[in-house]
């Protein structure tokens, strides 16, 4: 078990990393885009 968990931390970490890098990618783009609206507007 405690193998097991040593083996999958990394997978879980890169996981959760690309995870949280698309989120900030995804808030970044909305708010760019947000602006050009308001800048248009």
């Amino acid at each position: 078990m405690l193998v097991g968990n040593r083996v999958w931390l990394p997978f879980v970490r890169a996981r959760n990393y690309m995870r949280s890098r698309q989120s900030l990618l995804d808030y970044s783009l909305t708010y760019l885009y947000r602006m050009a609206e308001r800048y248009r507007g």
